[in-house]
């Protein structure tokens, strides 16, 4: 496999009923490709930055599941 190379995808899920129940808080972020995780228990930490060749926000938004850039992504999955 001379040549390939790795495509990496990562996904912010929505909260599932028990994570909205316990009134869960986000620590991810995105812009573009990168993804920001923040340590909630530790705030002054700094926040960790991750960049990846694809990067899909659906915590928010079921809009995620019709978007053409998710059926564009790696092997036409997300």
């Amino acid at each position: 496999m001379a040549g390939a190379s790795v495509k990496v995808a990562v996904r912010v899920r929505p909260f599932n009923a028990r994570e909205t129940s316990r009134q869960a808080k986000c620590v991810i972020q995105m812009q573009g490709n990168t993804t920001c995780i923040t340590n909630p228990k530790l705030p002054k930490e700094a926040t960790k930055h991750f960049t990846f060749d694809y990067s899909y926000w659906s915590h928010t938004s079921v809009s995620f599941f019709g978007g053409p850039s998710i059926w564009g992504g790696p092997g036409g999955y997300f």
